[in-house]
């Protein structure tokens, strides 16, 4: 049932392009019609795209950031050190000998 509605859909759109007043219309330039009216509709005509400054800015911006985690991931981990976390370490990796 799905396929019959989205096959009405379009012939009542055409039907709205092709009136009394347009009746000698070309099929090749109902297509287009269709497919301009379509494009409209769901918003794919008039989209801004954004300038090649405004995204180099943009990407500037996100490396800055992912620079600034990094730092302050390593302030953080510079901050929570103390040399006997490495001596405890150390007495982990020490194995005894046992005859």
């Amino acid at each position: 049932m799905a396929s019959s509605v989205s096959s009405e859909r379009a012939f009542s759109s055409a039907g709205i392009t092709i009136s009394k007043r347009h009746n000698r219309l070309k099929g090749d330039i109902v297509e287009a019609l269709e497919c301009i009216k379509c494009i409209y509709h769901h918003g794919l005509l008039f989209q801004e795209f954004p300038s090649v400054s405004q995204v180099e800015e943009e990407l500037e911006t996100q490396e800055m950031d992912k620079d600034l985690e990094t730092f302050a991931d390593a302030v953080t981990e510079a901050q929570d050190f103390t040399w006997d976390s490495i001596l405890d370490e150390d007495e982990d990796d020490i194995v005894v000998a046992v005859d």
